[in-house]
């Protein structure tokens, strides 16, 4: 008795937990969305190419909206202890009071290298000390030139 009174406060249990209506799932994008008012930017030119021997690759891209994209990557000193991937390119768009923007980069072993009048003069000098860093040439900075010694624990 105990075991089919169990057994129907399952049953009941499991119905209620039932979805009451049906189920529709919301699409990720909305091509009528306010985040998109002029709709879909077409493309109006692409180009993808990857070398299987070597793993290097190009690709571009132009939209209708005049923006623009071109990179081209390869792997230095591939099959060494210092491989890494190399990676150059740009970036172009019309900033939204008409001003043509382009970013020029280099992406490597020293870091992302941004170069473009739209940089602040502060971000640039930022990288340049960075790139100088993961190359060695820069100086440590003041706490890493000396011994850490963190003091008694108590």
């Amino acid at each position: 008795m105990a075991l089919s009174a169990a057994v129907v406060l399952a049953v009941l249990g499991l119905t209620a937990c039932a979805p009451q209506g049906p189920f529709t799932p919301r699409p990720y994008f909305n091509p009528r969305s306010p985040l998109t008012p002029q709709g879909y930017v077409p493309i109006l030119s692409q180009n993808y190419d990857l070398n299987p021997f070597d793993n290097s690759y190009n690709f571009r891209y132009e939209s209708g909206d005049g923006s623009t994209r071109q990179e081209n990557g390869v792997i230095n000193n591939p099959g060494t202890q210092v491989e890494a991937a190399a990676v150059t390119g740009s970036y172009s768009y019309i900033a939204p009071d008409g001003t043509p923007i382009t970013v020029n980069y280099i992406a490597d072993e020293n870091g992302f290298q941004p170069i473009g009048n739209n940089i602040h003069e502060q971000i640039s000098k930022a990288v340049a000390n960075q790139v100088a860093e993961a190359r060695g040439v820069a100086a440590l900075p003041v706490y890493l030139n000396s011994r850490f010694n963190p003091g008694p624990i108590v």
